[in-house]
Parts: structure tokens; sequence; C-alpha cells
């Protein structure tokens, strides 16, 4: 039966939900803290870059939007690192080039979704952040919108989401509810695109400067230009508190995209510092009428480049409970059941990519488990995908790929032991254990390595 649904929303998963809301049947009303970005000439400084990968991409296809979202992206084949002295190191991210990410804008994202979800019949409310719930007589109250009626209302205004800090009343002190700090920040910068819309750095890569604590990262997009984003622990930040502080610092450590950034200082100047970490809360339901979806459940940081892909995987377990149940009770306890346990080890795994990102892509022993990595991969591409692998082309959930990549690394740092060149490696060594180790655990939870690429 179709239902009034009311949705909070801040960002992506809004207008996504309300697409896939509306495509079901339902009677779906967007309420946008935010303001139209399609009417706001300038929209940059907290947005860092996006990928979309299988998870997403699966969303999206299911919505039939899958032809309009790739259109405004951008492939991306793997990480470049550069050294201080401006050596650059490639890394492939899959294990040929049938195996890539989409770079896309979350602004220009955004903008196309709002314009599908109206497409769909969904209406929208901008600058009308959601104030309160009543829970007990299904009312929502916003900006300038009170007291309106609903029979689902979801949550998907982001970290810092009201609807979270209403269930927490509701709850009663019964509910989990807190925010981790990574303890970096961020700052988007800019590289605008050379002669004729050309990219000045290698368009088919994310570049990373990694420096340990800190780093610079680019993506591209699709006008020849590259989101530069800087990383590092908020302590730092405050020390570039003067123009010559700021030009020494890139200096040193990025002397090769110096250059390519000429209005770098007022970007630094003009761009909000944004704050990371990880929101962790259970439930995100009550009863059979409110839930939480994307950030405002389960924010993560974005070093696995799954923010969004996690909050639009919400949605495709939704619609599938929604397939299976009619008892909207049921439908909102097996999503929250099931997405809490995926989105719990993504958020952990999103953790560990920071150091991974920022000094390990660096690090010989690091690359040369990577290299032996990449040979298993092709040796044996039935039985072996890496973790980063499954988490991004396959539909494997989260908390199954996180204990496989346990289960690799065990596997790895036997075979490298004493390794001094990837490949001599042991591959009939290599077999054994992928067979005694991995090939069991797919079987018992049926996992599929195939990639779902559309």
């Amino acid at each position: 039966m179709p239902k009034k649904v009311l949705i909070a929303g801040a960002g992506l998963v809004g207008p996504m939900l309300a697409i896939a809301m509306s495509k079901e049947g339902h009677q779906v009303t967007l309420f946008e803290a935010r303001s139209d970005r399609r009417k706001i000439s300038q929209d940059a400084g907290k947005s860092i870059n996006l990928i979309i990968t299988a998870k997403g991409l699966k969303t999206v296809e299911e919505a039939g939007i899958l032809k309009e979202v790739k259109a405004i992206t951008t492939p991306v084949y793997g990480r470049m690192m550069h050294s201080k002295t401006g050596e650059l190191t490639f890394q492939a991210y899959g294990k040929d080039e049938s195996e890539f990410n989409y770079s896309i804008s979350r602004a220009k994202l955004n903008m196309l979704l709002m314009t599908l979800a109206e497409r769909e019949g969904v209406q929208i409310y901008f600058d009308e952040p959601l104030e309160a719930i009543d829970f007990e007589n299904r009312q929502a109250s916003f900006c300038t919108h009170k007291n309106c009626q609903y029979d689902l209302f979801f949550g998907t205004d982001g970290a810092g989401s009201v609807t979270r800090k209403e269930l927490v009343r509701i709850h009663a002190g019964a509910m989990e509810n807190r925010v981790e700090p990574l303890g970096i920040d961020y700052k988007e910068l800019f590289m605008p695109a050379g002669e004729q819309d050309s990219y000045q750095i290698d368009q088919k890569s994310l570049h990373i400067w990694p420096r340990g604590n800190h780093m610079l990262m680019a993506l591209p997009n699709s006008d020849g230009s590259f989101t530069m984003t800087l990383y590092m622990p908020s302590v730092e930040f405050e020390k570039l508190d003067s123009s010559e502080k700021l030009k020494n610092y890139f200096e040193t450590e990025y002397p090769d995209a110096l250059p390519l950034m000429p209005d770098y200082q007022l970007d630094f100047e003009k761009n909000p510092q944004g704050f990371l970490g990880t929101v962790r809360c259970n439930p995100w339901v009550y009863q059979d009428s409110v839930a939480l979806v994307g950030d405002a459940a389960h924010a993560v940081v974005p070093f696995f480049g799954q923010g969004m892909n996690c909050g639009f995987e919400d949605i495709t377990y939704l619609t599938k409970m929604m397939k299976c149940h009619s008892d909207w009770a049921t439908i909102l306890e097996e999503y929250n059941q099931h997405q809490k346990l995926s989105d719990d080890a993504i958020a952990d795994m999103a953790i560990e990519n920071w150091n991974v990102m920022s000094s390990s892509v660096a690090d010989k022993n690091y690359l040369l488990r990577k290299s032996v990595e990449k040979i298993l991969e092709n040796e044996f591409p039935k039985k072996y995908k890496s973790r980063y692998g499954m988490v991004v082309y396959t539909l494997i959930p989260y908390h199954f790929a996180q204990r496989v990549g346990l289960l690799q690394k065990e596997i790895l740092e036997t075979l490298c032991s004493n390794l001094l060149n990837a490949e001599e490696v042991d591959l009939k060594q290599a077999s054994v254990l992928i067979d005694q180790k991995l090939v069991p655990y797919y079987r018992e939870h049926n996992l599929s390595l195939d990639n779902f690429m559309p």
C-alpha cells in the first residue's frame, strides 16, 4: 500500500532515497536542509570529490538513472603517489584496466539527483532543516512547515542529524550514539584545467602526496580540473596562520603541485576547515515508521571512498526488504540489523585506510605485498580478489570483505616473509594457502567474487 513518506535531507542520500521510494509508488516529500545548489553560482569549499563504486552503482541502476549519473563521472584507474622530489609511483586499483572507479563531483551529483527526483514527482522544499519529530502522532516540523503528517519518516540529514537526536530522545538513554573524531581535518583546494581544458596531471589517477600524518589528494573532474583536498591534524592547520608559513609549507611538501595551483592561498583562506569523524549509533529505527539512512546513521571518514556508496546501499537493502515483507516494523528491523553490521565494518576499514594513504603507500614492504597480491589476483581470478577489490567492485557486504581481508593478510605475510621480489613468489604455496583459508569461507557465506560494473 502506498505510504506518505517524508525525508529530512542534507546532501545526496535524501534525493536518491526519494527517487527509489517514488519508484516504489509512495508519495514522497523531501525537506532539504540546504539551499538549492542549482540556483547557486559558486559551490565549493566543503565538498570532497567522491567515487561511485559497485554498491552505489547498483542503487543507481535499480533506480533507472545509471546513464545520467555515469555521464558526469571521470574514470580513475589507480593511485599516483608523488614524492617530495617529484618521483611518481603508480599503483593500479584493480588487476587490470577493466577495474576502475568513477570520480564524481558531489555538487554536480546533488544537482542531478534533485532534478531527477523532481522528474519522478517528488516534492522538494529547500532551506527546510528538521526541527522536531512527534513520534506518537507521526508528525514532523521543519523550519517553515510545521506538524507535517507522515506514515514513514527517513532521516538522511547527515552526520549532525537532527533525526538521530530525536531518536536518542525517544529511546530515553537506551540508544548508542557517539561521534569519534579522527583528529584529522581537511580543506578543499583547486587545480584548474590547463590550456584547452587539458588535464595538468594524469587524469586517470587519484593523486596522493603522502607525508605521514598529512597529505594532499587530487581527484579529476570532467572539465579538466582537479579537486584538491589537504588533510592534516587540526593542530597542524592552526600553525599555518600566515601567508608566509603556508607558502613555505607548500614549497617544502608539494613542490610539484604548487605551480599548478595558482590560487591555493586564496582557496585556503576562503574555504572552511572540515571535520572528519565516525558516527556509530544503534538502533537506527523506531517501531514501523522512522529510520536513519546514510551518514545520519553511520558517517565514515572518506579514505575508502565508500561514504556515499554505503549510504546508497542502505537504500538498496531497504527496497529489497520492501519486496520481501509487507510489515514495516519487520522491514526496518531487518534493515537495521543487516546494515549496522556492514557499515560498522566499512567505518573501521576507512579509518585503517587513512594510515595506508597518508604513509603506507610510500612503504617498500607495503608495495611488495600489493605487488604480490596483484599477481595472485591474475593467477587465481576465481579464488582471489583483494579486499579493496571486494569492497569497490563487488556486491559482497562490507563485513564479509573485512573478514576475508584478515585472512588475506595472513596469506600475504606468509608469502612475503624473506621475499625480495614479487615475481619470485611461490605460486604453489599460494594456491595451497588460498584453498585452505579463503575458499571454505567463500563457500560458507555464499560469496561471489564477480565484479558488478554496469
